[in-house]
C-alpha cells in the first residue's frame, strides 16, 4: 500500500521533525514523507532520506514560496504560522489520499489501519479535539482529490481572512489558529475516527484538575500520540503521558531503526530495565537526596509531585540518574509504581499514606529516615543523618535482591510541642547532639523556619498538624521533654508532660508555666547540653540550685510594720545598672554602682530590708505582657543575681508596686492599706523628683499627720546625692522618710538608716495607687505628673496645687 504522509515545519522545528520521522520509520516501511517548509537546509535531509530509502521509503523536500499569505495570519505562541501551509497540500502533493501529521507527535504503531479508512465522501477524516469541540487538525487523513475539485483551499483562505479580521477587531474569542478555520469551513462535514489515531496528551494536567475522567482513562495502545498545547516534552518538565517516549525516539540512533526492521533491536522503556526508586513529594525538601543521587549513579531516582516543582528539585536534573515528574497525572504515576524497584519515603512534609500502603501491597520495600517516615507502613527506617547507611542498603539490595540494613535507634529522644516556629536554641542542640532525635509537634502546620531547620539538621523531626493519637505515641517514646518554644504559651501541654515523670528541661525565657522544669539561661545553652549528655550516659542530674528566697508582698510589709524597718528596693532598672548600663533616669556612675553592690550584698535585718523582684519562683502570676518581660529578665540576669545575692532571704521589690503587673489584682487594696498604715498619724518627709508629685490628686498620704517635701532632679539625681542627704538631715527629725528617686533612693535609704532614721524606698508607688483607684487594666499615662515607665516625662502640664507647694521645704535642682 502506498502511504503518503505530509509534515510541515521550519528551521526551528528540525529536532521535532526528526523525532516524528524516526517514530514513523520505526513502525512503517514503504512510506513517502513530504516536508512542507521554506527554510530548512538541504543538508538536513540527507541522513533521514538515506535511512528512509533503505526501508523502501522516501523523504521529499517541498519548498513553499517565500512570501505566502499565511505569514501575516495570527497564530498561537506554541504553533508556527507554517501550520497554515496544510491549506496548500493539494497544490504540492499529487497523491489522492495523504495523511497530514503535526511535528509535535509520535507514531506509535503501523499506520496501515489509518490509511484503510474510507473517506471518499468526506474532505477529511479526523479525531475529535480533547475539549470535545470539533476536530483536532494535528492528524488529518485528507481526500486530496475532493479538496481540489471543490476548491477547499480557496474557502479556507477566504474564511481565514474574515475570521482573522474579527479576531483583530476583538469580535472573536478563543481563536485557535488554522484549527478554528478548518472547523468553521467543514463544520460537520468530516469523518470521525477513533481517538487511538490522535491521543492528545497535552491536556492531561487540565483533565486531572477538571475531573475529565474519560480523558485519562484510555488504556489501549495509541497509534498516534499528540503533544498538544504548550506542554511539549522538549520545553516543559510537566509529567504528561508518554513524555519519556518522546525522548526515547529523540535519542534513538538512525541505525537502530534499521536494526529494528531486521529484528536486532527493540525499543524498550527504561522503566522496564533500570534499577530505580520512586518518591512522591509535596515538598522540595528530600532528606539526603544529593548524597544518595551522587553515591548511587547506577540507580535512577524518579521524583514525582502533583504540583509544580521548586528550584531545589529542578536543580537535581543536572544528575543523569534523576527523572523529575512535576504535575504528574495518575496513569504516569501508576506506571512508575509498577516499574520501580523500591520507594524512598524521604520527603519532609505530609504524604499520602494510602499511596504508600498500595506500594507496600505490591510487595515492594519502602525506605525512610526517622524524620521523614510517614505512618507505620513497614518502612525500613534509618537513623537521621545516617545517609551512608541507606546508601549501603540500596547497594546491597541492587546486588543481592534484598535489604539487610534496619532501623538504628537514637541515643535519646526529645519532644517539644509548639504553637509557634520560634524554638529557642533548637539548632544549637541538634548540631551538638547529632545522635539525639528532636521531635517537634504542633496542632497546626509549621512555618518555613522549622522546615529549614529540619532540612539542615536530619535529627530534627517535624510533626505538623499532629493527631492526638500520634502525639500520645510520641509522648510514650520520648525520654526528655524540652520546654523551649517561645511566644505562644503551651503551659497546658507541659503540665501533661509533667505527669509522665520524665525530665522536663526549659530555658527561663521559654518556660511555659510552673511544671517542675529544670531551668537554664538561653545565653548558656551548653549547660542544657551537658545535662542532656548526662541523660544519654544514664547519669544522675545534679540537684538544681536553690531558688533565691524572696518574701511575698504581705510578708515583707508585715515584717516592716513589726520592726519599723527601713526599705531598699532593687528592681530591673537597678540590676541593669549593676550590670554596667545606663537607665532612662540615671546615667551610669561607677561610684553609685559600687555603693549599690555593697547594699545588695547586705543581709536583711530588722533595721533594713533589702528587696529583690519576687519573680524567681513564679513568673506566671503576672499579666500577659509582664510574663515575657520577667522571663527574659531572668534568662539574662539569673547568673548575675546568684553572683550578687547569696543571703538567706530578701523582701519583695513589689511592695510599692502591687497592682498593675499582677493578673490577680484582688490583694492590692489590702496591701496599700498596710502601706498607708505605716505612715498613718506620722510626720512625713518625702524626697522625690521634680515631676513625681506623689500623692497629689489622690488620698495616698491623707492619713499622715504632716508632710514636708524635698524636690530633687528627676534625672541623674546621684550627681547631687550629698547635697540631698544634707538637706534631708535638716528636716528629718521625728519624721518617716519616703524616697522616690530611682537608684539614688537606695543610697539615701541605706546611709540614713545607718544614722537611725526609718527610710522607705518606695518609688512608683503613686502611679500604682492611681491605677488601682481607677481600676486600670493597663498602664495609663498621667498628664499632670510623672508616670511609672514613662521615664522621659514628656507632655506633662503641672497644675498649681497650693497644698503641694506649701509642703516643699527645699529644692535641689539645676
Amino acid at each position: 500500500m502506498n502511504k503518503t504522509i505530509v509534515l510541515a515545519g521550519d528551521c526551528n522545528d528540525t529536532r521535532q521533525l526528526e523525532t516524528t520521522i524516526k517514530s514513523i520509520l520505526y513502525y512503517n516501511r514503504d512510506v513517502k514523507i513530504y516536508i512542507l517548509n521554506q527554510d530548512i537546509m538541504p543538508d538536513w535531509f540527507r541522513k533521514p532520506r538515506k535511512i528512509a530509502r533503505m526501508l523502501g521509503s522516501d523523504i521529499i523536500d517541498v519548498k513553499l514560496p517565500e512570501q505566502d499569505i499565511f505569514h501575516a495570519w495570527i497564530k498561537q505562541t506554541h504553533i508556527s504560522s507554517i501550520a497554515y501551509a496544510r491549506y496548500f497540500i493539494p497544490d504540492y502533493i499529487q497523491e489522492d489520499t495523504v495523511l497530514y501529521l503535526d511535528c509535535d507527535l509520535l507514531v506509535n504503531d503501523k499506520l496501515d489501519s489509518l490509511f484503510e479508512q474510507d473517506i471518499k465522501e468526506h474532505y477529511i477524516a479526523a479525531i475529535r479535539d480533547a475539549n470535545g469541540q470539533g476536530f483536532n487538525t494535528g492528524v488529518l487523513l485528507i481526500n486530496n482529490e475532493k479538496w481540489r475539485q471543490e476548491k477547499l483551499k480557496e474557502r479556507l483562505i477566504e474564511q481565514s481572512i474574515l475570521t482573522i479580521k474579527e479576531v483583530e477587531e476583538g469580535r472573536f474569542e478563543n481563536f485557535n489558529g488554522d484549527q478554528t478555520i478548518f472547523n468553521q469551513v467543514l463544520q460537520d462535514d468530516w469523518l470521525e475516527l477513533d481517538r487511538a489515531y490522535n491521543l492528545q496528551v497535552g491536556h492531561d494536567v487540565v483533565a486531572l484538575y477538571n475531573n475529565w475522567q474519560e480523558h485519562l482513562a484510555f488504556n489501549d495502545k495509541p497509534v498516534v500520540i499528540h503533544f498538544t498545547t504548550y506542554r511539549k516534552p522538549w520545553t516543559t518538565l510537566i509529567a504528561n503521558r508518554y513524555r519519556d517516549l518522546w525522548w526515547q525516539f529523540h535519542d534513538l540512533e538512525w541505525s537502530q531503526i534499521l536494526q529494528h526492521h531486521i529484528g536486532e533491536f527493540e525499543l524498550i522503556s527504561p522503566l522496564d530495565k533500570e534499577f530505580s526508586c520512586l518518591t512522591l513529594t509535596n515538598s522540595q525538601d528530600l532528606e539526603g537526596i544529593e548524597e544518595l543521587v551522587t553515591a548511587l549513579p547506577d540507580v535512577v531516582f524518579h521524583i514525582a509531585a502533583w504540583t509544580d516543582m521548586g528550584d531545589k528539585l529542578t536543580k537535581l536534573a543536572i544528575h543523569d540518574n534523576v527523572r523529575l515528574y512535576p504535575q504528574i497525572v495518575p496513569p504516569v504515576l501508576d506506571r512508575l509504581k509498577k516499574s520501580t524497584s523500591f520507594y524512598l519515603d524521604i520527603n519532609h512534609g505530609s504524604a499520602d499514606e494510602n499511596f504508600l500502603k498500595s506500594f507496600k501491597e505490591q510487595g515492594k520495600t519502602l525506605l525512610a529516615f526517622q524524620s521523614t517516615q510517614h505512618g507505620e507502613i513497614g518502612q525500613i527506617v534509618f537513623e537521621n543523618g545516617k545517609v551512608s547507611f541507606m546508601i549501603d542498603a540500596i547497594k546491597d539490595f541492587k546486588k543481592q535482591g534484598h535489604f539487610t540494613c534496619f532501623r538504628q535507634l537514637p541515643s535519646l529522644t526529645c519532644l517539644t510541642f509548639t504553637a509557634s516556629q520560634d524554638i529557642e536554641q533548637l539548632d544549637y542542640l541538634a548540631e551538638h547532639l547529632p545522635n539525639v532525635v528532636f521531635q517537634v509537634a504542633a496542632w497546626t502546620d509549621m512555618g518555613p523556619k522549622l522546615y529549614d531547620l529540619s532540612n539542615r539538621y536530619p535529627n530534627i523531626q517535624l510533626y505538623p498538624a499532629i493527631s492526638r493519637n500520634k502525639l500520645e505515641e510520641l509522648k510514650e517514646k520520648m525520654d526528655v521533654y524540652l520546654d523551649i518554644n517561645l511566644l505562644t504559651s503551651t503551659a497546658d501541654m507541659v503540665a501533661e508532660m509533667a505527669h509522665l515523670s520524665k525530665p522536663i528541661l526549659a530555658f527561663y525565657k521559654s518556660q511555659n508555666g510552673n511544671n517542675g522544669q529544670r531551668l537554664y539561661s538561653s545565653e548558656h545553652p551548653e549547660r542544657m547540653l551537658v545535662d542532656l549528655q548526662k541523660l544519654i550516659n544514664k547519669d544522675m542530674l545534679e540537684k538544681p540550685l536553690d531558688i533565691i528566697q524572696v518574701k511575698g508582698i504581705d510578708e515583707t510589709l508585715d515584717y516592716i510594720i513589726e520592726h519599723n524597718s527601713s526599705l531598699v528596693r532593687f528592681g530591673d532598672g537597678e540590676i541593669n545598672m549593676l550590670a554596667g548600663h545606663s537607665i532612662p533616669y540615671q546615667d551610669y556612675d561607677e561610684e553609685l554602682v559600687s555603693i549599690m553592690r555593697d547594699i545588695i550584698g547586705q543581709e536583711s535585718r530588722e533595721d533594713l530590708v533589702v528587696c529583690l523582684p519576687d519573680a524567681f519562683s513564679d513568673r506566671f502570676r503576672f499579666t500577659s505582657w509582664a510574663i515575657p518581660f520577667w522571663k527574659d529578665h531572668m534568662d539574662h540576669y539569673m547568673d548575675f543575681y546568684r553572683e550578687l545575692c547569696s543571703d538567706s532571704w530578701y523582701g519583695s521589690t513589689f511592695v510599692s508596686r502591687p497592682y498593675i503587673d499582677f493578673e490577680d489584682k484582688s490583694q492590692a487594696k489590702s496591701q496599700f492599706q498596710k502601706l498607708k498604715s505605716i505612715w498613718k498619724n506620722r510626720d512625713l518627709l518625702i524626697v522625690e523628683g521634680a515631676t513625681s508629685r506623689s500623692g497629689v490628686g489622690n488620698d495616698l498620704f491623707d492619713e499622715a499627720n504632716s508632710i514636708k517635701r524635698i524636690i530633687c532632679p528627676s534625672h541623674s539625681a546621684f550627681s547631687r546625692v550629698h547635697e540631698i542627704e544634707d538637706e534631708i538631715e535638716k528636716y528629718a527629725g521625728g519624721r518617716l522618710i519616703l524616697c522616690m528617686l530611682g537608684p539614688t533612693a537606695k543610697v539615701l535609704a541605706y546611709h540614713l538608716s545607718q544614722k537611725g532614721y526609718q527610710v522607705l524606698d518606695i518609688g512608683h508607688i503613686d502611679s500604682e495607687y492611681e491605677w488601682m483607684k481607677m481600676g486600670a487594666k493597663t498602664k495609663v499615662k498621667f498628664s499632670h505628673k510623672h508616670t511609672a515607665e514613662y521615664n522621659f516625662d514628656q507632655d506633662i502640664e503641672f497644675i498649681e496645687d497650693e497644698t503641694y507647694n506649701s509642703q516643699i521645704v527645699a529644692k535641689i535642682l539645676e
